[in-house]
């Protein structure tokens, strides 16, 4: 039996690495969304830590020194959540966009791996009909030689 030699296998296996790239990318990209999310959690449980720690000093004697230094702190930490909310957007865009990228590459590998499938299909119903024509011609001259007179 004759092979199955798929004209376009270069490509294919080309697509398919492609796809692997792109789910890399992808992968990357998600993990930042969510160490950025984490980092965003820290802030805010470093937030609440805080704010205890300054209920319990206000229990006692105020001194301004320390208040002003809870307030420098607190002004930091609202820049640093803003900054951090700013950048887990864009790295949620670059996410969605690595998402769509993949979704696009993993669209034209299975292109091509459809067109694969139809092109053995193809080549097995060829196969199997020469078979056939084949089988069919011996049994022909087999029913040809019987019917000679020897």
């Amino acid at each position: 039996m004759k092979r199955f030699a798929f004209r376009l296998e270069p490509i294919l296996r080309l697509k398919a690495h492609r796809e692997k790239e792109k789910q890399k990318n992808h992968a990357v990209a998600v993990q930042q969304v969510i160490q950025q999310e984490q980092n965003l959690a820290d802030l805010a449980q470093n937030r609440r830590e805080r704010q205890e720690e300054l209920r319990s000093f206000l229990t006692g004697r105020l001194d301004v020194s320390h208040l002003k230094a809870f307030n420098r702190f607190f002004i930091k930490l609202k820049k640093d959540e803003i900054a951090g909310k700013e950048l887990l957007g864009a790295y949620r865009k670059n996410a969605e966009q690595k998402r769509a990228e993949l979704v696009e590459a993993s669209r034209e590998r299975k292109t091509y791996d459809k067109l694969k499938e139809r092109q053995f299909e193809k080549f097995k119903k060829e196969y199997l009909s020469a078979l056939q024509k084949e089988q069919d011609e011996i049994a022909l001259q087999v029913t040809r030689h019987k019917k000679t007179p020897a």
